[in-house]
């Protein structure tokens, strides 16, 4: 008798255990805002979900959405309705998100199986996949080839159309996207220097030591390349020798990208402070409003309104002065930043979630 009690508890105990380990990774759903904190949002439109948590670029064409994440699949979703169209799984989580150019998906596994796939946009189907080692980087594509990054510090070009390896070189840790500076040449930035390469062969042509490790993406701004830096500073390099043209210092590491309104920036730090940098000389850091929680996605700006996201998982519209215009409620925490429309804008929160708004 006294075995079959001990049984029963142990059972339960162990059931119990089960219950407890499942609940590990779930999150509840928010709690919407009251109707005071939400005025003037825009109007919703629909939510869905598509996989668990959408990591690194994600891409518009044709009226879907393409995206990929932490549950190793590729997503495509349609935008009239939230609909996933279909999705594909890899063989690792992707880190970098995808790339569409024509009628292909591109993306990249990370650990434990690093490959780049190149997938059919219309069915998801896998066109060809080639073995690089773990990417943790964005891809980039310059006169048909694939530019990666891996995290072991090789960079690889890989022909688009067939898949095959054209050419590696070991330039060092990046997690930023390589981006196409002119025809056939692109910069890699890497943990402690900045490269100039040919995306053909792989050559480099222009090496300059990092300003800061640079981890935001890159921004075009009045022919330069802007980025922020761990070492919390805003930078502007010429893309075409990788000469500095302009720094200025901020209160803390910038480690998302900054956005552009014309020849003007927007930045926001770790802190938790959004600056403003005007092309007047000298360059400085003007500061618009310190805001009291954590910033956790690039700035973004919308028909004038300043888009940032928070680790509560709330997404807020600032105007330029730093006024609070509206807030909206997604999955915490708000990693990426919302993709614009033409009538309204996509949010995308921190479960897989994307909910369509509308002015």
């Amino acid at each position: 008798m006294k075995w079959g009690v001990k049984n029963g508890a142990l059972s339960l105990a162990l059931v119990l255990g089960g219950v407890n380990a499942a609940c590990v990774n779930y999150r509840p759903a928010p709690r919407p805002l009251s109707a005071e904190t939400s005025a003037g949002a825009p109007t919703h439109v629909w939510s869905a979900r598509a996989g668990r948590r959408f990591t690194g670029n994600v891409a518009l064409m044709d009226g879907t959405l393409y995206g990929a994440g932490v549950d190793r699949k590729v997503y495509a979703v349609d935008l009239a309705n939230g609909q996933v169209q279909w999705s594909q799984r890899l063989s690792g989580l992707v880190a970098g998100g995808v790339l569409v150019s024509g009628d292909t998906v591109f993306a990249a596994s990370s650990r434990p199986d690093g490959r780049v796939y190149a997938l059919d946009r219309e069915t998801g189907r896998r066109l060809w996949r080639e073995k690089t080692g773990a990417v943790g980087a964005p891809l980039a594509l310059s006169e048909g080839v694939l530019v990666v990054a891996t995290q072991r510090g090789d960079v690889i070009g890989i022909g688009a159309a067939a898949g095959e390896t054209r050419w590696r070189r070991r330039l060092g840790t990046s997690r930023v996207a390589p981006v196409e500076v002119a025809q056939g040449a692109v910069v890699v930035a890497t943990v402690d220097s900045v490269f100039r390469l040919g995306a053909a062969d792989g050559l480099v042509t222009h090496r300059t030591g990092s300003p800061g490790t640079i981890l935001s993406h890159w921004v075009r701004v009045g022919g330069a390349l802007v980025a922020g830096t761990t070492d919390s500073q805003v930078v502007a390099l010429d893309p075409s020798n990788l000469a500095l043209q302009w720094s200025v210092h901020v209160d803390a590491p910038v480690l998302d990208a900054p956005a552009a309104q014309g020849d003007t920036l927007f930045v926001a730090t770790r802190r938790g402070t959004l600056y403003r940098i005007s092309p007047a000389e000298p360059r400085r850091a003007e500061p618009v409003v310190e805001l009291e929680w954590p910033v956790t996605s690039p700035v973004t700006i919308v028909d004038g309104q300043i888009l940032l996201g928070g680790a509560d998982g709330q997404l807020r519209a600032l105007g330029p002065d730093g006024a609070e215009l509206w807030r909206v409620q997604l999955w915490r925490p708000v990693e990426l930043g919302p993709v614009a429309l033409d009538d309204g804008i996509i949010a995308i929160g921190g479960a897989g979630d994307l909910h369509r708004y509308r002015p």
